[in-house]
């Protein structure tokens, strides 16, 4: 096992080598394409989202093999790299959605680079010191106690960054029919272990420490699932990197605008002021009469409800022509055709078997069996 956690520690020092090599030479390049520079300045902490993991790692793995005491100018030194992983990891992310250039707030980065300096005591202070905090559990030093309390903070703290990640691709799923959707999968897998491995690190700290290893092991699997996503099925990444592109461009064509209300004022037109009967109706009139743009309310009606514009009216044209056959006998069926807004008799006939299972008449005969 700690073999494994040393590969995984070394694993992330390659990965995070790759990803600065790759900024280099988008520098290089810089006069000659304006745009990589711009691209190279966003994957900067991208290398340093892999540094930061291989720190943790190799912390955990001189931690596990008992090695730390041998080694104490290492010991708590992955502290504030705990703070750091998180929103590193969601910029590592945005990477792999292909989104433009948007560096995180500063205040993200805040609590890493003070718990560097509340560190800094500890790394000054001798090696007793730092045997004890090591061998003594839990902590009576004030200090020791602060230090803990900020181990298991930095770990609970990367809990939020995968949770904001799966709600950005759950969202995006709904921009997306459900077979397109499924590129996502394997992304939402991963943070869901992700959120799974952090819990398990949070109770082995504060409760259960045979947990830690396990912990520890499922970190180096998800690097080495990352490792091999990347180099084995770069397809899967560039499908991802489409997929989210087109979700995240829908979303933003949307922006703005209250979809529960658009799609509820849309069924009160359809409703009320049965604007279906209408047989010139089409997506421009209606959006004229909802005051919002073409393409808003094509996407609302292909994203949001999964329904295209010639299906959603034909829905309405459907069960005004049920209600007519059912309550109006003396009305012929192809009055009905035309009243409910259909223009070809062909056209309403397979449609109305498609969704009641029969003829316009038998349905009609059927109804008036029951009277």
């Amino acid at each position: 096992m700690d073999t494994f956690l040393a590969f995984g520690a070394g694993l992330s020092v390659l990965l995070a080598i790759s990803e600065f090599i790759q900024k280099e030479r988008g520098e290089k390049t810089q006069d000659s394409n304006l745009g990589s520079k711009t691209k190279s300045t966003f994957y900067k902490p991208i290398g340093f989202f892999f540094l930061s993991l291989s720190i943790v790692q190799f912390h955990l793995y001189l931690e596990l093999s008992s090695q730390l005491k041998e080694h104490l100018w290492f010991a708590e030194i992955h502290i504030p790299f705990l703070f750091f992983t998180g929103p590193l990891a969601y910029l590592y992310f945005r990477r792999l959605g292909g989104f433009p250039a948007k560096v995180l707030n500063l205040i993200h980065f805040v609590p890493g680079l003070v718990t560097f300096l509340l560190l800094l005591p500890f790394v000054l202070s001798d090696p007793s010191s730092k045997l004890e905090y090591i061998n003594v559990f839990p902590p009576r030093n004030i200090y020791f106690q602060f230090l803990f309390g900020l181990l298991v903070l930095g770990t609970i703290s990367n809990l939020v960054y995968p949770l904001l990640l799966i709600g950005k691709i759950r969202k995006w799923k709904t921009f997306l029919q459900k077979e397109e959707g499924r590129v996502f999968s394997p992304f939402l897998a991963l943070f869901y272990a992700s959120i799974f491995v952090i819990f398990l690190f949070v109770i082995a700290q504060i409760f259960f420490m045979p947990l830690f290893t396990v912990a520890a092991a499922g970190l180096t699997l998800i690097v080495c699932c990352v490792f091999l996503s990347a180099s084995i099925s770069p397809e899967l990444i560039v499908t991802f990197e489409k997929k989210a592109r087109e979700a995240g461009y829908n979303e933003t064509r949307l922006q703005g605008l209250d979809v529960d209300s658009v799609i509820q004022k849309m069924e009160e037109l359809m409703r009320d002021k049965k604007l279906f009967l209408d047989e010139e109706l089409t997506l421009s009139l209606l959006s004229e009469e909802l005051k919002i743009k073409t393409h808003q309310l094509s996407e609302i009606l292909n994203d949001k409800m999964k329904i295209g514009f010639r299906e959603y009216i034909t829905g309405f044209r459907l069960e005004e022509a049920s209600k007519m056959l059912r309550e109006e006998p003396q009305r012929s069926v192809l009055a009905v055709i035309y009243s409910a807004g259909f223009k070809s008799k062909s056209a309403f006939h397979k449609l109305f078997q498609e969704k009641y299972g029969c003829s316009p008449g038998e349905y009609r005969l059927s109804f008036s069996k029951k009277s």
